[in-house]
Parts: C-alpha cells; sequence; structure tokens
C-alpha cells in the first residue's frame, strides 16, 4: 500500500512537471521560439524523466531508512547483551547452585537485578515487600541469606507460578528468609479508581514496617494502557518505614513512567530516580 502511494506521488510530480514544461513550450511556440508541435513531447518527456527520477530516488532514501534502523536495531540488541553479560558476571557473587532463567518476558534482566541486588545490599532492609515472584526472588533471598539478615515476603496471583518459585526457596535452601504467599487478583477501589490487585493476606497486612517494596507485578497483560501496578503505593503508603524505597522494574514502559507521574502528584515527598536498564529501573525515595 506504501509503495502504492509512492507511485501515485511520483505520477504526479511528473504530470505537474510535464504541464509546467509543455506550458513553457506554448509560450516559446507563441513567440516564434520554438515548433508548436514540441509541446506534447515535452510534456510527455518531462513527465516520465521527471516521474521515473522521484520514484526512484524515494526507494532510494527508504532503503537507506530501512539499513540505517537495521543497524540501529543489531547495536541496540548488542548493547542489551553486553549489560546482560555485565550483570550476570557482577551476580556470579551470589553462588547459586544451579543456573537462574534471568532475562526474558517475565524475568528480571540481569542489569536490572544487579542495581536491586546493590540496593539492598547498601541499605540492609530488615523487611522487603516483592509484587510479583520469580527469579528476583531467588536472588534477593540469597543474598538476605548471605548478609544473614532481613526477611522477604513476595506475592504472586498465580498459585502454579508461586508454587514454582516456592519449589526453588527450598532448593537453595532460602526458607528462613523467603515467603511466597497466594495473592489472588480482586476487584478493588484506590484513590477513586478501580483496580485489579493482590488480595493482600492477613499476616502481611500486621507489618508495620516495610522497608522496601518491590514493583513488578502484576503482569501488564489485560489492558496495554491501564495502570495495572498503581495500587502498589496507595495500599502500603501506611506501613512504608520512614526511610522506605521503592522499586519500579519496567519503568521505560509508557505505563510505568505515567504511574510514577501520577505517584508523585498524589503523594507529595517522595522522589523519583531513574537508572538506565534494559527494561528501565527507577527507585522512589523520600
Amino acid at each position: 500500500m506504501k509503495l502504492a502511494k509512492e507511485k501515485t506521488r511520483s505520477l504526479g510530480f511528473g504530470v505537474i512537471a510535464g504541464l509546467v514544461g509543455a506550458a513553457l513550450s506554448g509560450i516559446f511556440a507563441i513567440s516564434g521560439a520554438t515548433s508548436p508541435g514540441a509541446t506534447i513531447p515535452v510534456f510527455i518527456g518531462l513527465a516520465i524523466v521527471v516521474g521515473t527520477a522521484h520514484y526512484w530516488k524515494t526507494l532510494h532514501i527508504q532503503a537507506m531508512r530501512d539499513e540505517f534502523n537495521q543497524v540501529k536495531n543489531r547495536l541496540s540488541l548488542l548493547g542489551n547483551s553486553i549489560a546482560e553479560t555485565q550483570g550476570l558476571v557482577q551476580l556470579s557473587g551470589l553462588n547459586q547452585p544451579y543456573p537462574m532463567p534471568f532475562g526474558g518476558n517475565w524475568a528480571l534482566t540481569p542489569d536490572a537485578a544487579v542495581i536491586l541486588a546493590r540496593e539492598i545490599a547498601i541499605r540492609r532492609p530488615n523487611t522487603i515487600v516483592e509484587l510479583g515472584s520469580g527469579v528476583s526472588t531467588v536472588m534477593v533471598g540469597r543474598l538476605l541469606q548471605q548478609m544473614k539478615c532481613g526477611h522477604l515476603i513476595s506475592l504472586d496471583h498465580d498459585p502454579d507460578w508461586a508454587k514454582e518459585t516456592r519449589r526453588h526457596i527450598l532448593a537453595n535452601g532460602l526458607q528462613d528468609y523467603v515467603e511466597v504467599l497466594d495473592a489472588p487478583l480482586t476487584r478493588q477501589q484506590f484513590d477513586g479508581k478501580n483496580f485489579d490487585w493482590y488480595q493482600v493476606p492477613e499476616q502481611l497486612r500486621h507489618i508495620e514496617q516495610i522497608d522496601m517494596l518491590t514493583v513488578d507485578g502484576p503482569p501488564q497483560t489485560t489492558d496495554a494502557t491501564a495502570l495495572a501496578r498503581y495500587p502498589a503505593l496507595p495500599a502500603f503508603a501506611d506501613q512504608l518505614s520512614e526511610h522506605a524505597v521503592i522499586y519500579i522494574d519496567d519503568a521505560k514502559r509508557d505505563t510505568e513512567k505515567e504511574m510514577v507521574k501520577k505517584w508523585l502528584q498524589q503523594y507529595p515527598g517522595w522522589k523519583s530516580r531513574m537508572i538506565d536498564t534494559i527494561p528501565g529501573t527507577c527507585f522512589l525515595e523520600k
């Protein structure tokens, strides 16, 4: 369809050029400078030459654009691969007993995982609440085990996935530092709007001081424009400690950008800090 449109445009340019040439030829013919019979050949000749030249130029420029975009995409993939490799090297100190599936559509990317691990090591939070379990749950649990302090409570809406995460927790011997709780999504209201949000277990509701909240769920699958993770702050605002930090994964997505913007408007006193990782990492702190 785009090619047909360009052909039409080129034809139009050719016709216009031909008409201009024919008009000039007619003027010269009236003045006696050319033969009256030259008007039609001039029209046809200019129409063909200009139309063909415009069409060739358009195809040539489009080919250059396509080649540039391919190079740009390859460089981006190369940059991501380098970032992931660097992240995996830095995470090797956690001494996982077997390889964990970092990256992919759902798992935390290695470069984002390094940022999270570094923040935990510096802050040494006593209580971490994680929204969405998986590779990050095992990684954080291993870090807490090595530091010999802290406790992670991870919520997951998918009972099968939560069961799989618990299996990895047991296999790594992290059950003293990590709990994975089932939290099905139910229709709830936050700040005057309805959301499908975690049904927070009672044992978590009674915790008064949450030092770190990691936001990596629920998945953004049902509605690409909905702020599926917006309730994270209003749901736990009263339980966050004075020096709490909020870690946000996928912060480059438009929905997460809008979510952070609304949080800063609705909850004064919080400040955001963006870090350039493959999915985008954002921290909120007071």
